[in-house]
């Protein structure tokens, strides 16, 4: 990343911030906090009053218009980008008045027709949606509606009472009664195994005090919709029906005059969004650049190889009169300096899962690869089980090719991928398939085998010690790596702090380690043992004192948390061992109930549960490992990620 500086005559002002915009290269730079401080000897560049009123007229036409586009909601609508280009280009190109005038034109056009027909698609399915809640609840009673005949003096009421509370029945008489006075009758019938259907028949004259008991006793009165209410049930059922065979064709009527409508006026629509969007954002952008009486000031971030293009377009319409100059970023500024990370496609997604920790500090390394290292590696040291892993990886390729548009599957199966094919390494090491099914205790096809001194498959119930040494080992591992990288960050940003904090610690650790071997090996090493050992401890007592000189309290906090973190890593051996132990366990369950279809039950359930515990727990134990324990050593973030004052460019977005 390059910091620039562009400036020039203020005649040229907004052309020149027209050219950067469509260039889309440079992270602009807000100079107002450098002007109010006096760091900068400048002023901030003022909005006119004109372009003031533009910017809020574009702005309620740009609500309006996403408004349409909402409505019309066909974002699947053909587009030819070329003809879309040239549309944005030309609409680009008018003035503020001239383009809030075309846009109103088209709004006045198009806003009321579309307004109304979407009004009348929701209304419409809203309306199907009822009509399909109430048409099953009408089917059940309207037999027992036909039976009843009521006059102008009576009124009925319909109720669904569940057929286990049928007994309350007879209560509700009772209280029926004492209401109207025994002017009352109820019906009922069983509809179905679960309910009763319940009708009500009673003089008017006590229809509020009624309705005011059943709202009262909460009793699940049917209401129906406000077009049919009045009707007997069984009448209001018949029109039901009918309306419902006839609202499809309807919607599909306004369907096909919405899509018409997209047809003709998507390209149109979206274009004008973006041009407006654009437009606005320019303006938007005009009080963080700074002037003087003569001259603008325009500062901002790039990638050191867009340097050339920007100069070659600028040279190209105003040769000299707009000077470019690339500027040192200065140590102070690199929490401030925005940051563009580029990986490889495979290692992308770890980029944006990185993005939840923020954002690496300019000049610091990116984390990246190492998240793509480690994350899927501890995770199959944790779960480690062949069965779990391919079920994984199932899901894996199953959710990618059922919703291969959506982005966040996309991205979480391409984490998810990786690590899943790391449980099934691991499972093959492990000796574990849904546990220890395949070994000699059940289906005897895995068999022990060595390999000069190491035992294979390294079963981990049976290897407790020796797993948790390696899950302690790989904890120095990376805990030393994390100190090595900080070491290299402090040296890119010229930390000297740091660069002792770091560097003091790895000293130490390095030693005191050293130490320890030179002592056990002590018969090895001969007379020189002791000195050995003396050399190295001293080492150690420098290490510390620099661990101290370059955080103060912190310098002494950091090096018992580096030790204390290396022993951390025993989760990956605790965690593994208790999902293996559980899938042994029910293993030994299904074994011991001696029936086919119940062990089988037995084990898709509780295996399942396994498969859920798996998939939850240790991806949290392993990106705990990463975030915290890896990447306190080293990682620090910036305040901004690159992005740059781009265009919509006219091409079709959401």
């Amino acid at each position: 990343m390059a910091k620039v500086e562009i400036i020039g005559p203020k005649n040229l002002f907004f052309d020149v911030v027209s050219l950067i915009h469509e260039q889309g290269k440079l992270h602009i730079e807000d100079l107002t906090r450098k002007i109010q401080s006096g760091e900068m000897p400048v002023e901030r560049m003022e909005v006119f009053e004109k372009q003031q009123r533009d910017q809020d007229r574009m702005d309620d036409l740009l609500i309006r218009v996403r408004a349409i586009l909402k409505a019309l909601h066909r974002d699947d609508t053909p587009i030819d980008s070329a003809e879309r280009r040239r549309e944005y280009d030309r609409l680009y190109s008018m003035d503020g008045e001239a383009l809030a005038a075309e846009v109103a034109r088209v709004i006045e056009e198009v806003e009321d027709k579309t307004s109304t027909l979407a009004s009348s698609h929701t209304t419409i399915e809203s309306e199907l949606a009822l009509l399909a809640r109430y048409e099953p609840i009408l089917h059940k009673i309207q037999p027992l509606a036909k039976q009843i005949v009521t006059t102008g003096a009576y009124e009925s009421v319909a109720l669904l009472v569940e057929r286990r509370y049928k007994g309350a029945l007879e209560q509700l008489k009772v209280e029926f009664d004492k209401i109207t006075h025994k002017q009352c009758e109820i019906v009922s019938t069983d509809v179905d195994e679960d309910t009763t259907a319940v009708i009500v028949v009673f003089n008017k004259a006590y229809s509020e005090p009624l309705h005011k008991f059943l709202a009262m006793e909460n009793v699940n009165q049917i209401r129906l919709p406000s077009d049919f209410q009045g009707m007997p049930f069984d009448v209001a059922y018949d029109e039901l029906k009918a309306r419902r065979s006839t609202l499809p064709d309807e919607l599909k009527k306004v369907s096909t005059e919405l899509e018409a409508m997209s047809l003709k006026w998507q390209m149109f629509l979206t274009t004008i969004r973006d041009v407006l969007i654009d437009k606005t954002a320019e303006i938007s952008a005009i009080p963080k650049f700074g002037r003087t009486e003569y001259a603008f000031v325009v500062t901002g971030w790039m990638p050191v190889s867009d340097i050339k293009g920007l100069r070659a377009s600028v040279s190209e319409r105003w040769v000299d009169d707009v000077i470019i100059n690339q500027t040192e970023i200065r140590e102070e500024e690199f929490g401030e300096t925005p940051v563009a990370l580029k990986n490889p496609k495979v290692i992308e997604p770890f980029q944006k899962l990185l993005g939840v920790y923020g954002v690496p500090r300019y000049g610091t390394m990116d984390a990246t690869w190492m998240l793509f290292v480690f994350y899927p590696l501890f995770l199959g040291m944790i779960v480690g089980d062949a069965g779990y892993g391919l079920i994984m990886l199932g899901l894996v390729l199953w959710l990618r090719f059922k919703f291969k548009e959506n982005d966040g599957i996309k991205m979480a199966t391409s984490i998810l991928g990786p690590a899943a094919t790391s449980v099934i390494a691991f499972g093959f090491l492990y000796g574990e398939f849904f546990g220890d099914v395949l070994g000699p205790k059940y289906l005897n096809i895995i068999r022990p085998f060595s390999i000069g001194p190491v035992e294979f498959p390294f079963i981990r119930t049976h290897f407790i010690t020796q797993f948790m040494l390696i899950a302690i080992a790989v904890g120095v591992v990376q805990i030393v790596l994390g100190l090595v990288f900080g070491v290299v960050n402090a040296v890119r940003t010229k930390n000297r702090h740091h660069l002792y904090e770091k560097g003091g610690i790895l000293t130490l650790l390095f030693s005191v380690a050293i130490a320890v071997v030179i002592a056990v090996f002590a018969e090895l090493f001969g007379s020189w043992s002791v000195w050995g050992q003396l050399v190295f401890a001293g080492l150690a007592l420098v290490g510390f004192v620099y661990a101290i000189k370059g955080g103060g309290v912190m310098g002494v906090i950091e090096t018992i948390e580096s030790v204390a973190h290396m022993a951390s890593y025993i989760r990956i051996m605790a965690v593994g061992l208790a999902g293996a132990i559980f899938a042994d366990a029910i293993n030994e369950i299904v074994a011991g109930t001696g029936n086919v279809a119940i062990g089988a039950l037995i084990a898709v359930v509780l295996h399942g549960l396994g498969f859920v515990m798996a998939a939850f727990s240790p991806s949290i134990h392993a990106l705990r490992l990463n975030f915290l324990e890896f990447f306190g050593k080293f990682y620090e973030t910036g305040k901004q990620e690159y992005s740059p004052f781009t265009k919509t460019g006219g091409e079709k977005s959401a």
